[in-house]
């Protein structure tokens, strides 16, 4: 690919063509990316791609210190955004420039758009923010992993509740961390809606099962990185214990009364 930034590169921007590819995974909290992305880093690897993976406060100049300022729950938004944008910058000029370079592809999970999302929800100007993040790397293919509330709340709540950051509990003064988190993930899901021409996301319906995400992200990608595979490889065909196994049709008492004791327990909070 040839470098290309939206609006002012790095200085240390290469000018030559990079042979790996950058492939952005976005979506809100609880659309599985996560998953996706080790799925997809296992079937690109099988078919003897080199993968690298990448995703928000990964960086060594500030990864930590985010996540630190990320415990005592006083960021202000601008300070929130630079934060972002010094751990974003060091990641995109350390990392994932020399992988591409190096002919990998880069899985990110996360890019600048969840980025400006959550600054613009919580009151930044739009078009600043744009520029504060327009010196990224403009993405081979954008996957945008999409889910409504109704898909996202249960999802959120088997896996351990509802966080502080993303309810937004920081900017929304409601009665519970779950009315936090609806405001919340409603404000993101119209901001990235507005994105979907803007930036060409290719939008992916992240209600269905792991296998049935991955299988259309898998044809979506390959055609994206058919002429780095090397020559002597064939499709590689997808074993059956490649994919988490199927959800069970109904689920035990237990599973059930612990997703109701935490829905109450996030109403019920101050």
């Amino acid at each position: 690919m040839i470098p290309r930034s939206y609006w002012h590169p790095l200085p240390s921007m290469p000018k030559e063509e990079l042979p790996g590819k950058l492939i952005v995974l976005e979506g809100t909290d609880g659309v599985g990316r996560s998953t996706q992305i080790e799925l997809l880093k296992r079937w690109l690897e099988s078919m003897g791609l080199a993968v690298f993976d990448t995703g928000l406060t990964r960086s060594n100049l500030a990864g930590r210190d985010l996540q630190a300022a990320k415990e005592g729950h006083t960021m202000g938004t601008i300070t929130q955004a630079l934060y972002y944008a010094t751990d974003f910058a060091d990641r995109l000029e350390n990392e994932m420039i020399p992988a591409l370079r190096a002919g990998y592809i880069v899985l990110t999970d996360r890019y600048i758009y969840s980025l400006i999302a959550r600054a613009v929800v919580r009151g930044a100007e739009p078009q600043w923010m744009r520029r504060v993040y327009g010196f990224a790397l403009v993405p081979d293919l954008i996957l945008y992993l999409h889910a409504d509330l109704e898909t996202l709340i249960p999802r959120v709540l088997s896996r351990g509740g509802f966080d502080y950051w993303e309810s937004g509990a920081d900017y929304i003064h409601a009665e519970s961390r779950y009315d936090c988190f609806v405001r919340h993930q409603d404000a993101l899901l119209g901001v990235f809606n507005k994105m979907i021409h803007e930036y060409g996301f290719q939008v992916v319906d992240a209600t269905r099962s792991v296998r049935e995400v991955f299988e259309d992200l898998r044809r979506r990608i390959a055609p994206l990185v058919e002429e780095m595979r090397p020559s002597e490889q064939g499709m590689v065909e997808i074993p059956d214990d490649f994919l988490p196994a199927p959800p069970q049709p109904s689920r035990t008492s237990r599973d059930l009364s612990e997703i109701i004791a935490d829905l109450l327990a996030a109403l019920q909070e101050e």
